[in-house]
């Protein structure tokens, strides 16, 4: 059980930072939180974490994210102008900014409980965690420490071996046509990166 307790924090530090560090304003980490339970061991105990049936090895973008989406893709995405990688607690990130300077961001956090971290997690007092549909055929969940949905800020964490996951971090600017509804940009940000770990492998 320790050892399960030190794999989430990890992962819930690692989640924290690859937020802060691609959106420039924390949009969440994938580990907190439905408000509505008061218990969060029976909540917790009857929520399975889904496996990953096919996974992927993505260990070629682990220090190089940015790899993680071609020119092309960013430009569909977010009709991307400049990109930058950055430090992240485990690994490097990538945050790909539009001319408004809306961004979007990904990060891979390997060998960290993957998605176990983020529901082990998903019972605490703030935030926000909802399962998502599969992104490309992988799991995934919506999860913040900070519920800025309505507000241009979304992550979705994508689960692509039992013990790695990534993110994708979304923050718009009021301007921007999807501010009120960040979370799809986050699952088409992700599906490509999906699209490019398969297509590396």
């Amino acid at each position: 059980m320790n050892r399960v307790k030190r794999i989430a924090l990890a992962a819930t530090s690692g989640l924290v930072l690859l937020a802060v560090t691609a959106c420039s304003s924390t949009p969440g980490t994938p580990v907190p939180a439905t408000p509505e339970s008061s218990s969060s061991a029976t909540t917790s105990t009857s929520r399975s974490v889904p496996k990953v049936s096919n996974p992927l090895d993505a260990a070629k973008y682990e220090q190089n994210p940015c790899a993680l989406l071609s020119q092309a893709q960013a430009t569909e995405v977010i009709s991307s102008v400049r990109n930058r990688q950055g430090k992240g607690l485990v690994a490097p990130i990538c945050t790909w900014y539009d001319a408004d300077n809306n961004s979007v961001g990904l990060g891979l956090l390997p060998g960290q409980g993957g998605l176990a971290g983020a529901y082990t997690n998903a019972d605490s007092e703030s935030g926000y965690f909802e399962a998502a549909p599969d992104v490309n055929g992988y799991p995934a969940v919506f999860a913040g420490t900070t519920d800025d949905r309505k507000r241009g800020g979304c992550q979705i964490a994508v689960g692509i071996k039992d013990d790695e996951l990534f993110t994708a971090s979304v923050r718009l600017r009021t301007t921007s046509p999807l501010y009120n509804d960040p979370c799809s940009l986050a699952v088409k940000t992700a599906a490509a990166a999906v699209t490019t770990i398969k297509a590396g492998t």
